[in-house]
């Protein structure tokens, strides 16, 4: 398989922490939109009522720097400007999203596995708050 092959094969939409969430925050009555490909960065969850979105990231996508965060050995220069990149315009995202008056929630794959009632309690806990982001 290339390395573009990988690359195809790899889920941007409805991945398993992403739908975990999304089934808790409906069971916790919480409506939303999925997928809206005319903001910036097309946020996994788009909650109207209460003006947020909510990206479900990978950390080893999104180099979050936990135990799930690697780098691959081979071909280095190509990973690290990969990473790079990713990781400036998830922070241009972020910045462009609030400034059209969206609060963001950024909710980390790791914490999803590791302790997913918390995860949830504290998305929640945002979305029906007044802050104006959250990494969780």
């Amino acid at each position: 398989m290339t390395r573009s092959q990988m690359m195809r094969a790899v889920r941007s939409e409805d991945t398993k922490p992403e739908v975990l969430v999304r089934r808790a925050l409906f069971r916790a009555g919480l409506r939303y939109r999925l997928h809206r490909h005319d903001l910036p960065g097309s946020p996994d969850l788009f909650i109207l009522r209460y003006n947020v979105v909510v990206f479900v990231n990978g950390c080893f996508w999104h180099q979050h720097g936990c135990k799930f965060t690697s780098r691959p050995k081979s071909n280095p220069e190509f990973w690290n400007d990969k990473f790079t990149n990713n990781v400036v315009r998830d922070v241009k995202t972020a910045w462009k999203l609030s400034l059209m008056g969206f609060r963001v929630a950024t909710v980390w794959e790791c914490s999803v596995k590791n302790d997913f009632a918390r995860t949830v309690e504290r998305l929640a806990a945002f979305i029906r708050g007044d802050e104006e982001s959250v990494e969780i």
